[in-house]
């Protein structure tokens, strides 16, 4: 199996996640490779292979995480202090 640039790892990601979703995007995949890469927005040279996809698991669900996400990074900023720590000086 090739190895997919750095920089495009997130959108090779993202295809093969939707390719798992979408047995005809898995299909055009296999067709032709590079074009829908190049719809996810990678561009490899000449001299690099086309990355297979994996197999898809055998069932999977898509969630959007964002939310979730911002909500996560919002709590992050607490900090729980036991009472033990409740009238500490520094």
């Amino acid at each position: 199996m090739a190895s997919v640039p750095a920089e495009h790892r997130t959108r090779f990601a993202r295809l093969v996640a939707d390719a798992w979703s979408d047995p005809t995007l898995a299909n055009r995949y296999q067709l032709d490779p590079a074009a829908v890469l190049a719809e996810y927005g990678i561009v490899l040279g000449a001299g690099d292979e086309i990355p297979d996809l994996p197999p898809a698991p055998g069932e999977i669900a898509v969630e959007d995480l964002s939310t979730t996400a911002g909500a996560a990074m919002a709590t992050i900023g607490t900090v729980s202090c036991p009472g033990a720590c409740v009238g500490m000086s520094a």
